[in-house]
This record gives structure tokens, sequence and C-alpha cells, in this order.
């Protein structure tokens, strides 16, 4: 999420050539300038991606090791050989479960399936499960784990237990030593396209095992669809394809346990397209869930149910439990934010740890923190002694490098650059919380970790309408790779800002700058008092557009994902953001004297502070605290010179205040006091005195 950013990489959309192929496909002028903004420069690259007439599914066995497996699995298949399926607990190693155990059964193997507990087994084979399935089983096939399970599979191995493993994760220089090994990431492999998910690969067995792609397509695509999009795995290539199918075969579903969670989610409607987001924002969710808070066995028995009743009645639970999940999410989240405000005020990451948080939640946690602080975070669920911890970074800072340097302190660790998982003692903790922080110090220092906006052209106001929200459904299927529209719309006047949901989200109005049209607008995830925007303020918005369905009424939404102030007032915001700076780090350069605070100005904004903050702790930008000041007090103040008197009053111990990096937003509480304060005995105002006065002079400036 972004507020007043200076990240945002608007694409060159030619007006002539947008103009050339919107007349010669028959799309609008928008949809045609997407195209071109993405590198559809071309009537022929267009059409062929919007149909995707160039796309096809590659030979299954270009993977290396796929004809090993094939042969083995239909040796078992007619010899009767006991198979066990062995899954992961997220939504990919699920379906990729529901398809090959479905494929396999079909086909007359002897096979049952397993997927191990997250909390009390963990991810991937472990040596207690496979002793328990030796017992039934002389085959174990894995989907989505198993690349690195080298000791396990040794084991299996010493029980009589022959091992296939498919998966889609990253190789380790030695492989496990099963009948075959299919994962597009062997050092060897030849197959075209390496983004499929665990699913995919699994897809692509099964079309080895048929002889016939096209009618493997037909019958699984939903499942490798559902995995592929909760994957995040790009959308491009072969799973653009394969997803396509798959969300066209989803809206007439006979799949019974889908077509019932679909149902409860209001996916599932009688001419209501099913779309990848669909898919990412209702379904997999609360496939997630179970994997999570109960047991994933719950997710695997709604994709294989075989009527009305129990793919309902599961649908339901399914429904609860991600309820469930919900608000244990939002009760970590907010200990979490009190763990976090405890913190020193310029940490460079969080580490943050509990006895009374959920293993299967934590990640989720992990994730929003590192979004919202633009830090790396970690998060540790204790369980006596142990904790089990994940992990979410930002770019530039490798998760997995920085765990390797801890490695001596942690009793397992695994993942990759941006995410990962890990163990430790509860007596390592502290040393670890301080070795991550002070390497994530030294890899982030003097780098901004907001993520750029990349924007694909403009938005006119006369262009919001349901009929060309509509037509960008023909870019579907979005995800990774072919990301949802992003456009920037220029000279928004704000008419209102409605607080929803109990001040998570707001609701705006907005017009252009003649007042001629108007455009409702919803932007989740930001606070009122965050918002850094008046009413009658002139802004820029990055947003998308869909279409809203409510109450038998059909109109176009705008869906803002940031808001930054119109050119001119950026200039001056960057200046101000230059004075700050250059005070602090001694690079004084041309100062005006507006920066330094009067008295009077200290006493404007603790009124103004007082007023807006209460007694609580809350997120606000300080372009909103300015704005705040010129509308209720009817005085003009500078950005630079409000950050020095929120210094101050931090440096006196009248506000607790967190800096969120890289960006103008501050968590701000006032704290109590009994005296009197002299400014003059501020350490932070003598130095700005001091910066002012190696100048020499004063000179006046806009601020």
């Amino acid at each position: 999420m972004s507020t007043i950013s200076d990240g945002w990489l608007v694409g060159n959309a030619d007006n002539d050539t947008s103009a050339r192929l919107s007349a010669e496909l028959g799309i609008s002028s928008l949809t045609a300038r997407i195209l071109v903004s993405r590198g559809f420069t071309d009537p022929a690259s267009a059409h062929n991606f919007l149909n995707n007439t160039t796309l096809k599914m590659y030979d299954p066995f270009l993977l290396a090791d796929m004809d090993k497996a094939v042969v083995f699995i239909k040796d078992a298949v007619r010899s009767g050989r006991r198979i066990c399926v062995y899954g992961d607990y997220d939504v990919d190693g699920v379906t990729a479960t529901t398809l090959l155990s479905t494929y396999l059964r079909s086909r007359g193997a002897n096979c049952t399936c397993f997927i191990p507990e997250r909390i009390s087994e963990g991810y991937g084979l472990n040596s207690e499960a496979i002793k328990t399935i030796s017992r039934q089983c002389d085959v174990i096939i894995t989907v989505d784990t198993g690349i690195t399970a080298v000791e396990e599979v040794e084991y299996a191995r010493s029980l009589g237990v022959d091992v296939v493993i498919t998966d889609h994760h990253s190789c380790r220089d030695v492989l496990p030593a099963a009948v075959a090994v299919v994962d597009p990431y062997r050092a060897d492999d030849s197959y075209p396209y390496k983004a499929l998910a665990g699913v995919g690969v699994v897809f692509k067995l099964v079309c080895a095992l048929e002889g016939n792609s096209a009618k493997m397509l037909e019958e699984y695509a939903e499942l490798v669809a559902i995995g592929t999009i909760a994957d995040v795995m790009p959308l491009t290539d072969e799973n653009r394809l394969i997803v396509s199918a798959g969300l066209s075969l989803l809206e007439h579903t006979k799949r019974k346990g889908l077509a019932a969670l679909m149902k409860k989610t209001g996916v599932l409607k009688r001419g209501k397209r099913i779309t990848a987001s669909a898919i990412s924002f209702a379904i997999a969710p609360r496939l997630n869930a179970a994997g999570r808070i109960a047991s994933a066995t719950l997710a695997l028995k709604l994709l294989m149910a075989e009527d009305d009743e129990s793919a309902d009645a599961i649908a339901e639970r399914l429904c609860e439990i991600n309820k469930l999940r919900q608000q244990t999410e939002q009760r970590i989240t907010a200990e979490a934010a009190k763990q976090i405000a405890a913190y020193r005020k310029d940490a460079s990451a969080y580490v943050l740890a509990s006895d009374n948080w959920h293993q299967g939640v934590i990640g989720v946690v992990a994730s929003k923190i590192s979004e919202k602080y633009h830090t790396p975070a970690i998060l540790f669920s204790f369980s006596g002694d142990i904790a089990r911890g994940s992990g979410r970074s930002v770019s530039g800072f490798s998760l997995m490098d920085a765990l390797s340097k801890c490695g001596d302190l942690l009793v397992e660790y695994g993942g990759h650059e941006l995410a990962a998982g890990l163990t430790i003692e509860r007596k390592n903790l502290p040393e670890f919380k301080k070795r991550f922080e002070k390497l994530a110090e030294e890899a982030l220092k003097g780098r901004d970790t907001v993520q750029p906006l990349n924007i694909d052209c403009e938005l006119r106001f006369d262009e919001i309408t349901v009929g060309n929200a509509a037509e960008l459904l023909m870019l579907e299927p979005f995800g990774l790779g072919n990301p949802v529209p992003l456009f920037i719309l220029k000279n928004a006047v704000i008419e209102d800002i409605i607080p929803v949901s109990d001040d998570r989200h707001i609701r705006l109005r907005v017009r252009n700058a003649d007042g001629t049209r108007e455009a409702s607008c919803m932007y989740f995830g930001m606070s009122h008092s965050e918002f850094p925007f008046c009413r009658g303020d002139m802004c820029e918005l990055a947003c998308s557009i869909e279409v809203n369905e409510y109450n038998g009424s059909v109109t176009p939404c705008v869906l803002v994902r940031a808001v930054r102030p119109c050119e001119d007032e950026r200039l001056a915001i960057y200046r101000s953001r230059g004075y700050y700076d250059s005070i602090y780090s001694g690079a004084v350069s041309a100062l005006p004297s507006g920066i330094l605070p009067t008295l009077e100005d200290f006493r404007l904004v603790f009124r103004v502070l007082r007023r807006e903050l209460g007694g609580e702790r809350k997120r606000v930008s300080v372009r909103y605290i300015k704005r705040r000041i010129e509308l209720t007090e009817g005085e003009k103040t500078n950005l630079c010179a409000l950050k020095i008197i929120i210094d101050v009053l931090t440096e006196f111990g009248l506000v607790d205040c967190l800096r969120i990096r890289s960006n103008d937003v501050l968590e701000l509480k006032l704290l109590p006091y009994s005296k009197k304060v002299d400014l003059e005995k501020s350490m932070i105002l003598k130095k700005v005195k001091e910066s002012i006065e190696k100048e020499g002079e004063l000179h006046d400036g806009t601020v």
C-alpha cells in the first residue's frame, strides 16, 4: 500500500498505435492502450494474446524422468501395488493430491492419499508418516513436495517402499534416490516452461500417463487453475492456457464440492464470469484455511465430494473455519502491533514471538507486517521451548541468505528469498533477533524498500464505464506476469471520504476538475486518519476499474491502489523531504527560514494531535496532520517543520512515534506529561539551528 509515492512508473501507450489496435480489433481505446503499454503493438500479436492462439501445451516427456515415472506407475497399477499419493496442506498440494489420486483410481489403481498435519507434522515427507504408510502401501508418489527429502526417501526404501517424486520447488545438489524425480527445476531438465505449480507438474504426469493432453485438460483444468492461482505462479505461457481453460470449465463445473463452495461465496452466479481474482480472494483462502486452522483433509474431502449434501456441509464448514482464521489473524496482528510499538524506532526488521499465536496463521500476519512497514518480518509461535517461525521479506533482502548466516542458532530453516520457514530454541531467540536485525540494517540502509507501482496508462473520467470495465476481462486471467490493469486518474477532486468497516477501509467520491463527471471509489486497507488528503483536495489516483453488481444494480467501481498529490504539490513535498533529510545527514544546502518552528507552531501542532489522536495510538500521515491544521486552525504550516516538531515532542517524551520506512506515515500516541517543556534544551532544535547557521544566511522559499 502506498500513499504519497514517487515510485509510479507509467507505461508508454502511443496514441496512434492504440487507435490502430482499437479500430482493427474492435476494442475500446482503453483496452488498446493497455495492450500497447504491455508490448502488444501490432494487431496480430494483440489478437494472439487475447485469444491464446499461439499458446500450446508442451510435451510432458520433456520433463526429466517423466519416462521413468510413467513406466513405473503403469506397471504399479497393472500389478495391483498399493499406492499412496503424498501431498501438502496448501491449495496447490491439495489440488495436486486430488488430481492424481482421482486419476489413478479412475484407471483401476489401488490408491489412497495422505496429507501431513501442519502443526504436528510440518511440511514434507516425514519418517513417522512413511512408517505408517508402509504398513498399507508399497508405493509413494509425492505431489508438491519431496524434492529435498533425501534421507526420507532412503528410509522409505529401507522399508520396501518405492518413491516417485513430483515437485516444483528448487532442487539441491543431491536429488533423492527415488524411482523417478520429476521437477522442472532439475539442473538437467529441458522442459521449456519452468513456472509450473505443483499441481501443474502432476497434470503433466497424468497427460503422460494418459497419452492425451487435450482430454486431461478437459477433465482436470479446474483443479490445475485453482492450485496455480493460489500458489501465485506466473499466468503466462502454458499456465495462461491451462488456467484460462480451467476458469471457463468452473462456470459449469460438475465437481460438486467446488460448485458448493462457489455458491456459498457468491462466485458462482448465472451469467457471471469466474475470474482469477475470484479464486484468489474467495476460493483459495477457504481451501487454505483448512490446512491452517483445522486439517487439510477437509479441503481434500470437499474436492472429492460425490453428493450435494456432503459437499454443502463441507463448504459451510470451510467458510466457518475461514472466519475463525480471519479472527485469529486479526488478534495476532493486533498483538504483533503492540510488540512493534515497543521496538526501537529505526528498526530495519521485526522479529516477534508469542506463546499464544497459532502457527498456521503467523505466515499471513508476517506478510501483512512486511507489506505495511516495508521491512522484513519474522513471527515465531512457541510450543514449550521450541518455536516455529514464518518470515517474509522485501526486495533487496534475501531471507535465505540472512538465515544461512544465523544457521548456528536455528534448528532448521528453508524457503527462498522473500519467504521462509524456520525453527528455533527459546534460548537462542535473543541472539537471533539481534543478529538478524543487524543483517537487515546493513543490507537495507539508505534503500527505498517500497515497491514501485507499474501503471499501464492514463484513465479518463469518461472512460469509467461498465462497458470498459467488462471488456478488460478479455485480458484475463490476471495474476503474476499479467497483472490487473492499473491506471492513473489525474486531476481528481475529492468530494467525500467515508470510513467503512470500522475505518479499516474508505469509500471516496471524486470528480473531474470542471465538475462534469464523478466516480465512486473504494480504497481497501486505508483508514480515514491515515489517508493524507481531505475533501476538496486535487490528487492523482493509481487505480483499477471493475463492474460492481449490488441489489440488481450494475455500476463501474474504481479500486484505489495509491493516491498522490498533483505535480506542483509533489515537488514541494520532495523539497521538504530533502530539507528534512539534509538536517539529519549534515549535508546542508540552502535552507528556508520556515523550517524552524516557533513556540506557537508547537502549541498548534500539539493541540491538533490531542484532538486527532485522543488517547489512542493511530497511524496517520504527516500530510494529513498538515491539512487538519490548515482546515481546523486556519494556519499554514510546512511538512519539514511539522516533522521537526514531532521529533522534538518525541525527544521530550510527549509523543511515542514510530516511523514507517520510506513513507511520510507515522504511528503516534500522546504520552502523559506533568511538567512544562523547555524547548531551549532540545538537542534536535539545536541541530536545526546549527544547520541553518552553517549556511550563513536564510532565504525564503516554498517548503
